[in-house]
This record gives C-alpha cells, structure tokens and sequence, in this order.
C-alpha cells in the first residue's frame, strides 16, 4: 500500500473478490477502470484488530453481513483548480437495509452520509486529532430499493480553523441522486478508550 494521503489506506489495487462482485453492473466497473480513482480501504471498513476495541463497530461490524453491506470499494480522486477532491463508496446492498418493503431505511442513507463526509473530512484534519460530526442534514430525493449497489460520493466545501464543511450524495450510478447531504465536522482531540473503571 502507497500513500500521499496518511489517513486512507490507499491500495495498488482494489481487492479482486470486491472487484468481481461489482463485474456485471458496467457504471460499477468503469469506477475500477478509472485511471483518476485510487483505491483506498475505508477505516470504518476495518474491524477492530481486538475484541475489546469499540471504534467503527457499527459500519465494520453490524453492516458488514451479507444482508446488509456485503461488498464495499472506496476511491479517491484528487481534487484540480477547479474541483475539490473527491471520496467515492462504491456500496453492494441487502435487503437487511429496509425500513418499508424493499426500499433501504432513511437512517441507513444518513449514517452512509454521514461516513462518507466524514472521510472527507478526515483527509484535511490533522494526523494527531479527529473529526466529530457536528450536524448532519439529509434531503431524501428517492426511495433507494434493495437489494442494490450505489455510489456514494462527498467532498468539503469549506474549512476554517477546527470547523469542516461537507456534502455528499447517494445515487444510482447512473446520475440520479436518491439522498444529499449537508454536514460539519469538527477537528478534535483524538480520542482514546475509556480505561477499565
């Protein structure tokens, strides 16, 4: 693994088995041959390396069955004058998603919001803190049914001292935006562990 960004585990290439989930949806294999995405593992990906550690459970974990998120890619494209960088999830669903029959739940869509945006903001903040969402606004466009894969993409728009503002979208991959999002996140002293009381 090579990397000009420290916070993302940029990869030499995408895993071949993630890559072989996505190799019949042709929007979803363009994204592995474009040579502006670097592939990246999203920390909020990686399960705790002990059985004690809390960090990223709820993505790592509780989302990381084959009924729920079971096929996961993320890219980053470095930003030019004219554009910010870009974080891209290229996310395979299941049907463990729902809120309604078949349609993913809405507080799904903001906690892939809300990580995605995230990322994003985590590739500005210092190496020696963390990032804390501050407010998360989401502004559902369509029903997202399941199962299915998306794109979820996000970039920041401003930062100024500790403050980070973001925006992100959930689409279809065909251009259609299903969710956006709105958020600020906060530059914080890292956070460590509670110790055993």
């Amino acid at each position: 693994m090579t990397s000009s960004k420290p916070h993302l585990l940029f990869e030499d290439e995408p895993d071949k088995d993630i890559k072989a989930q996505f190799s019949s949806i042709p929007w979803a294999i363009k994204l592995f041959q474009d040579p502006t995405l670097r592939p990246f593992i999203s920390r909020s990906r990686v399960r705790p390396k002990t059985s004690s550690s809390t960090r990223e459970t709820f993505v790592s974990q509780t989302l990381h069955t084959p009924d729920t998120i079971s096929d996961w890619q993320s890219f980053f494209r470095a930003g030019t004058d004219s554009k910010p960088f870009e974080v891209i999830y290229l996310l395979k669903l299941g049907s463990g998603l729902n809120g309604h029959h078949d349609l993913a739940h809405g507080g799904f869509l903001s906690v892939i919001l809300d990580d995605v945006i995230g990322t994003a903001a985590d590739v500005e903040r210092p190496m020696d803190k963390s990032t804390m969402t501050a407010y998360l606004k989401v502004d559902y466009r369509r029903p997202v049914k399941t199962p299915r894969t998306l794109l979820a993409r996000a970039w920041l728009e401003k930062i100024e001292g500790r403050k980070m503002w973001g925006r992100g979208t959930i689409e279809d991959g065909e251009g259609t935006v299903l969710a956006d999002g709105e958020a600020l996140f906060i530059v914080v002293e890292s956070l460590r562990p509670k110790e055993k009381l």
